[in-house]
């Protein structure tokens, strides 16, 4: 789908682009600029910085920046007219759409396509009788008809080929159902989804990505399923429950992690409403990066049995490495918050809420469950277990604290659990685990270091155009870069955002943004630029030299001869003034 570029070209004037970096990342004005820790990498260093004036933002840590849009489409994972559209309802821009990419229009057709599926799914559920059953077991969950209503839930018959003839039915093509995710790869028109509780997984916009599945056949060859990866739905990077959980956690500034769809629901009808589910998988780095948009603190929720105390661990593990605050709840062992809710009611599982405690210590806990802190065998044992955890902690007062709460649970002193943790990183740390915030870059040429001290100085392109060509250049981005500066010079646009929006070289444009975002040529001086093409010329008199010294040993006649060393003379003595001038940095 594409759209006019004069109205992209207005909608990307009136984003304020600090303000909507903001609502994702805590910024700090730091000089002329605005820093933060990047919300694409875990990292404890900011290495994120936004420069207002010139529109754009550049993430050391990922080597990657752009405009507004750009900055929209990396965190939300959306695509350009997803993200166009979302900044044009923000900015009160009207948007016409010229044209439509195939791309787009696949997830566009699948969302809705999933939009009408749910629906459908909905009535099922509550006005057909097929639906009988699994109604009542929703009920004898406690779900009443404002839980089904919020988060849409439905029911799939046990026929397995009436969604496809009901799709097929609504002119939807054998090609692009192959593609939904709704259907076995080997049986094209047989659902996925059977005689199942459905669940819809809605994006924090609102929009139907995909489906969970739980089964009301106890002989179910599994449980729960979900819709596999579509160009519309990612598992590891959304989780169930986001859309109705977004707007109370950010209030709170804390989210309530938990297993699975029913037990987040459980925590919304308990009052928790601020409570989302991971997919099927363990929580991942993603949906870490993915919750740090809105809140700080993470509370885990999972069951209290031993897969669900093994599965917190890694939950903590990827929410204290996104840089959360990270707590945990210990529910009685064998039951889920769902269980709670039923057996308890919503008082009990909220009062569990609220004794949540930090993550740390039922790691501790859990650890000293496995060994004997009275032998000393048992306790580097636990050492062993808990020190991986503590080293990915965020800041130097969060490890610090750790290790107290580790030196008092195991009657040791806090120096000697330090000297032990001090030993045991510098033994296990590896290269790749430390943030590499500002990673060496690949060298570069001389041809693209001269074209990017342009950049940053557009004003002298005029007077380089009249020195130099692109064809002088060896290095092909530096060409590339000449000529979207001749291009935007024969327009007239020569600022930053232009410039940078024209650079379709992906690789490219993070080159000259880093550039930019680390002011590595702001202090080059018109001397500087004239011995970048001083050089340039000098290589292009070399190569001219060697030309005419290969003629003048051919057999060639006199007269020939006679105006090849004539030039050769001539030549000779440009390149003795330009190397005088490149050695002593004088300029004209």
């Amino acid at each position: 789908m594409k759209f006019d570029k004069a109205v992209v070209d207005q909608i990307k004037q009136k984003v304020d682009l600090l303000e909507l970096v903001g609502r994702y990342v805590r910024l700090e004005k730091r000089g002329d600029r605005w820093w933060g820790l990047s919300p694409f990498k875990s990292e404890k260093t900011p290495s994120f910085t936004v420069q207002p004036d010139q529109g754009f933002y550049y993430c050391f840590a990922t080597q990657q920046g752009g405009d507004a849009i750009r900055f929209l489409m990396e965190l939300e994972k959306l695509s350009f007219p997803e993200a166009v559209e979302a900044l044009a309802e923000q900015t009160g821009v009207h948007l016409e759409r010229t044209s439509k990419d195939p791309a787009d229009n696949m997830r566009t057709a699948l969302i809705e396509m999933n939009e009408r599926t749910t629906r459908t799914f909905q009535y099922l559920l509550t006005s057909d009788r097929r639906g009988a059953n699994a109604l009542a077991y929703i009920r004898k969950r406690g779900l009443g008809d404002e839980i089904l209503s919020e988060f849409r839930i439905g029911y799939a018959p046990e026929e397995g080929r009436w969604l496809y003839r009901f799709l097929r039915s609504k002119s939807y093509s054998p090609e692009f159902l192959g593609q939904t995710g709704l259907f076995s790869k080997t049986h094209p028109e047989l659902s996925i989804f059977r005689n199942r509780v459905i669940f819809p997984i809605i994006d924090e916009r609102g929009k139907v990505r995909g489906f969970g599945g739980r089964a009301l056949d106890p002989e179910a060859r599994a449980k729960y399923i979900n819709s596999p990866d579509t160009v519309a739905y990612n598992k590891k990077q959304t989780l169930f429950g986001l859309h109705q959980a977004v707007g109370a956690a950010r209030k709170r500034n804390e989210i309530i992690l938990c297993e699975g769809y029913i037990d987040a629901i459980a925590l919304h009808i308990a009052g928790a409403t601020h409570a989302v589910a991971p997919l099927g998988t363990a929580f991942t780095d993603e949906q870490a990066r993915l919750l740090k948009r809105w809140v700080e603190t993470v509370v885990i929720l999972f069951d209290g049995d031993s897969a669900g105390r093994a599965a917190t661990l890694r939950a903590a593990t990827a929410a204290e490495r996104a840089g959360f605050s990270v707590r945990s709840v210990r529910l009685p062992a064998g039951m889920d918050p769902a269980d709670m809710l039923t057996d308890r009611g919503p008082g009990a599982l909220f009062d569990a809420i609220a004794e949540s405690r930090p993550a740390i210590d039922g790691i501790v806990e859990d650890s000293i469950a496995e060994g004997d802190p009275s032998d000393s065998q048992g306790r580097e044992l636990i050492l062993r277990k808990v020190f991986p955890y503590i080293t990915i902690a965020s800041s130097e007062v969060r490890r610090d604290s750790y290790l107290d709460t580790l030196a008092e649970r195991l009657e040791l002193s806090s120096a000697s659990v330090r000297s032990d943790f001090i030993r045991w990183n510098e033994g296990n740390e590896r290269a790749s685990d430390k943030p590499q915030v500002y990673q060496k870059r690949h060298k570069l040429s001389r041809d693209l270091r001269l074209m990017l001290a342009v950049v940053e100085h557009s004003d002298v392109f005029d007077y380089l155009r009249t020195q130099i060509t692109s064809d002088d250049l060896e290095d092909s981005r530096a060409r590339q870069l000449f000529l979207v500066l001749e291009d935007r010079y024969r327009r007239g646009e020569l600022a930053t955002e232009h410039v940078l929006e024209s650079i379709e070289d992906v690789d490219l444009r993070n080159t000259v943004l880093s550039a930019l975002a680390t002011d590595e040529y702001r202090g080059v001086t018109r001397g500087g630029i004239d011995q970048g093409i001083y050089t340039i010329r000098l290589r292009l008199l070399s190569e001219r030299a060697r030309e005419l010294e290969r003629r003048l040993r051919s057999d060639a006649d006199s007269d020939e001869l006679a105006m090849l060393l004539q030039e050769k003379m001539a030549v000779d003595g440009e390149i003795v003034a330009l190397r005088e001038r490149v050695n002593d940095g004088t300029a004209e």
